[in-house]
């Protein structure tokens, strides 16, 4: 139950951040040729997915970008990505425990 439950949640919460990160980092891939077809493999000829080479370079640029800071309008400073995915999660605790109701994030920037 429990790990059913934590996996849920990280799914949840990877949720939040697939079009804030993600989804940027697959477009900007691809506009600059980084991704083309030989990153791809096929499986039935029909189902597509990323080969060793592919997921390499899509991990490196996934590190960069959770390096990469935005100014914070809440904190008033730089804050990478990486730890504005941990302050959410504080966010979720403080809800789960009863302390503060969840406000989602929005992207301001």
């Amino acid at each position: 139950m429990i790990t059913g439950l934590k996996s849920s949640l990280s799914l949840d919460i990877a949720e939040i951040f697939k079009p804030l990160i993600v989804d940027p980092i697959i477009f900007s891939l691809i506009n600059k040729r980084q991704l083309t077809k030989k990153n791809f493999d096929y499986l039935e000829g029909e189902i597509c997915y990323l080969n060793e080479e592919g997921k390499k370079k899509f991990i490196t640029a996934w590190e960069e970008r959770l390096k990469q800071s935005i100014n914070h309008r809440v904190l008033k400073r730089n804050t990478s990505y990486r730890y504005l995915i941990r302050l959410e999660c504080y966010k979720l605790v403080k809800h789960f425990i009863g302390d503060d109701v969840y406000k989602p994030l929005k992207a301001w920037w």
